[in-house]
């Protein structure tokens, strides 16, 4: 795929076009400066902290239904449901769970 920073300016600009060069000039932004002086701006710290939280939730939800598949089988809908709007936390307990459970039932219940 060509770098948007590197296409002609006589080429067509697209919604996407604009899009990826956004994107590209963020990530060199960020790329080029301090870590130290990063965080020292609200907005982009946050918005950071919140990619890394969601990075992490998306692979520990890819994880436990791994684990889930392996250990049950083919996972019903409401588990793929019930995985992908839980929290952190949820996952978490779940994925301990797993070990003890002779059931999804077992897994997701809301025993404690």
């Amino acid at each position: 795929m060509k770098s948007a920073l590197n296409r002609p300016e006589t080429e067509e600009i697209t919604l996407e076009y604009v899009k990826q060069l956004g994107k590209e000039w963020f990530e060199s932004m960020v790329d080029a400066t301090p870590e130290e002086k990063l965080f020292s701006l609200p907005r982009l710290e946050h918005r950071l902290v919140q990619e890394h939280q969601n990075g992490e939730r998306d692979g520990r939800a890819a994880m436990l239904r791994s684990l889930l598949q392996r250990r049950f089988g083919d996972l019903p809908a409401w588990v793929s449901e019930k995985i992908t709007k839980s929290r952190l936390s949820s996952l978490e307990e779940w994925s301990l769970r797993i070990f003890d459970a002779q059931s999804l039932d077992d897994v997701f219940s809301d025993k404690e």
